[in-house]
């Protein structure tokens, strides 16, 4: 699939990439054509090797010839004039110049096999040219039909050049296969495009929100999407009736190691903190940096205090193991507050700020958790 968008890009002028759309219609329009190149060159050897027209093959190898040509000269002026619409009105119009004349030199309205092809134009012209347009060549179609229709009943402006029944019955039978191959083609090759386009799109849109959503650095995510989170986990919790513990986590010592062995082995080491942090958790949980030497954390579906005094030892243990970085260990510790839904606050605004006012206590005793309470709304919330 890669080298076929490859060989598309080939035809596109660089101002066609930049829009989905016009990308879209881009890949559209050079995949149909190339395709019926092909085709055409095996019309073209039909007519001169299968069908018997005898001395109107040269009519008929003519008018494939035109196809041809067509389709040739819509590539180069997609290449040189950038113009999209031009190149695909002016291929649509060639096709219908063709297909009409052929009809009327092939016995007309009422016996000529080429007819059905018409029903090719407007499906072209949709696909290429949007709504309006298509609608446009609907009726343009449509006029051209009817004037076929009555030139047929009126007897003038038609003639038949083919040689007998037999040969126009196969010439409608080929015809038909030949009519459901190009619109199917036409419709397969706008799908295919079209999906593997919006796969791309939808990859890009991923990506795009999860680098909004993520630290740029640990790759977990950041405060927006903590919050985000939190408040999604608190009213699944409501539902429920379940815990969420959130905890909010600061690194203690982490400044000297910015100052004194450089930022590059500070990012480092909040690395491996969130990694660790991540390892430890369950899959369930949320590891998110809030800025800086600051983390939190979301545990949804605790039961108090028996899992917060199994997960805070283990969370605190984790942190403080030395980071081997460059050969040089660092060993940092934390201080954590936890707050829960909804024995504390049921709103996840209020949480966040009795966690951070634990946290900062904690600070006061090093390498520790404390778990909010009223009492310490009294307290300073900064550390001595």
């Amino acid at each position: 699939m890669a080298h076929i968008f490859r060989m598309l890009d080939y035809f596109l002028p660089p101002s066609m990439r930049s829009n989905p759309s016009d990308l879209l219609r881009g890949y559209v329009i050079v995949g149909l054509i190339i395709s019926n190149i092909a085709l055409s060159v095996v019309v073209l050897f039909g007519l001169i090797y299968l069908l018997e027209l005898e001395e109107n093959t040269l009519t008929g190898v003519t008018l494939d010839a035109l196809c041809l040509a067509g389709y040739l000269i819509t590539l180069l002026l997609l290449r040189t004039t950038q113009n999209y619409f031009l190149c695909a009105t002016f291929l649509i119009i060639t096709l219908s110049c063709v297909i009409f004349y052929a009809v009327q030199i092939t016995g007309g309205y009422f016996g000529s096999p080429i007819l059905q092809l018409t029903s090719q134009l407007p499906v072209w012209a949709f696909l290429l040219l949007g709504l309006r347009s298509g609608f446009f060549w609907l009726l343009i179609t449509v006029a051209g039909c009817v004037a076929c229709y009555f030139s047929a009943i009126m007897n003038v402006g038609y003639v038949q050049l083919l040689q007998s029944q037999e040969l126009i019955d196969a010439m409608y039978i080929s015809l038909q296969f030949i009519l459901l191959v190009m619109i199917g083609g036409a419709l397969t090759i706008y799908e295919t495009i079209n999906g593997r386009l919006t796969w791309q799109l939808n990859e890009e849109r991923n990506k795009f929100e999860h680098k909004a959503s993520h630290d740029h650095l640990t790759g977990i995510p950041n405060r927006f999407e903590f919050f985000r989170r939190l408040k999604s986990e608190i009213e699944d919790a409501g539902e429920r009736e379940h815990k969420v513990g959130v905890v909010y986590i600061d690194l203690d010592g982490f400044k000297p190691i910015n100052d004194l062995l450089g930022h590059h082995m500070g990012d480092e080491a909040l690395m491996a903190v969130a990694a660790r942090l991540q390892k430890i958790l369950r899959l369930s949980d949320t590891t998110a940096r809030l800025g800086g030497d600051e983390f939190a954390l979301i545990l949804p579906g605790i039961h108090v205090p028996i899992d917060i005094d199994m997960i805070m030892p283990k969370v605190l243990a984790t942190i403080k193991e030395p980071i081997q970085v460059n050969g040089v260990d660092i060993v940092v510790k934390a201080s954590c507050g936890v707050a829960i839904f909804p024995d504390h606050s049921e709103d996840h605004s209020a949480l966040c700020r009795y966690a951070d006012m634990a946290m900062y206590q904690a600070k006061k005793q090093h390498d520790a958790y404390l778990v909010f309470n009223e009492s310490m709304k009294a307290q300073k919330s900064t550390p001595p």
